[in-house]
């Protein structure tokens, strides 16, 4: 989210109200979801487009409802690590008439040894950089 500062004359001044640092890099994502107790769990698979020690946005043709709770796995794509936890479902943009989509997804529950790993991975880059 953006918010607009100050304007004067044709210069805007913008500030980026996100918490966190977002890395633009792709991972290897599986989302497990079960509708209601009576179903199985469906998993979902996509790729992430950026990933901060908040959350993640990823493409899908499946969008979720917003405050979808699942379970989820990402595959580091450097390290190879495995984060997995449980991630809420915050917000969804189409991007091509209702056939790809967006969605954004903060982590609710990570194991312990996936904080670990996720702020070892962002946490590298950032300072790399």
């Amino acid at each position: 989210m953006l918010i607009i500062l100050k304007r004067s004359g044709s210069a805007i001044s913008v500030m980026e109200k996100r918490r966190e640092k977002r890395l633009d890099e792709e991972n290897k994502v599986v989302l497990h979801v079960r509708w209601n107790k009576d179903h199985e769990v469906q998993s979902f698979y996509s790729f992430s487009r950026d990933i901060s020690a908040g959350g993640l946005r990823i493409m899908t043709d499946s969008p979720l409802p917003v405050r979808t709770r699942l379970k989820m796995e990402i595959m580091l794509s450097d390290s190879k690590k495995i984060i997995s936890g449980q991630v809420e479902v915050r917000w969804i943009k189409s991007l091509f008439e209702d056939e790809v989509y967006e969605m954004g997804l903060e982590f609710i529950d990570l194991d312990p040894q996936s904080k670990i790993f996720l702020m070892e991975h962002v946490y590298k880059k950032i300072i790399d950089h």
